[in-house]
């Protein structure tokens, strides 16, 4: 992952290459993805926070021919009580080629 905005606040900023670290807090993620399989085949993302999986958020695509293109899209509310690493995890049976992928995280504003 790259940044393509940078947090001023420093709340939401890269962990790595892989991960996104989120301060204390509230956030709405919406994440899309899409690649080419080279065979008939699926795709699997999962988000996960801290290491924990969210099956409920992830997205699964299949297809039947070659060279076709899969992908989805999820939005996830996310509420971390201390600093959380969140990450997406990829899995497919088949080799893919022109992927790409944007994830978006919004802090939201605390009330009360």
């Amino acid at each position: 992952m790259v940044t393509g905005t940078e947090d001023e606040t420093d709340q939401i900023r890269l962990a790595d290459e892989t991960a996104i670290r989120l301060e204390p807090g509230r956030y709405a993620v919406w994440y899309h993805l899409s690649a080419v399989l080279e065979k008939a085949g699926y795709l699997q993302v999962t988000p996960s926070q801290n290491g924990s999986p969210q099956l409920v958020y992830g997205v699964y695509a299949r297809t039947a021919s070659p060279m076709v293109t899969a992908g989805g899209t999820n939005f996830l509310l996310v509420q971390a009580g201390e600093a959380t690493v969140f990450q997406l995890n990829y899995n497919s049976d088949v080799a893919n080629r022109s992927g790409a992928a944007s994830v978006m995280v919004w802090k939201l504003a605390e009330f009360g």
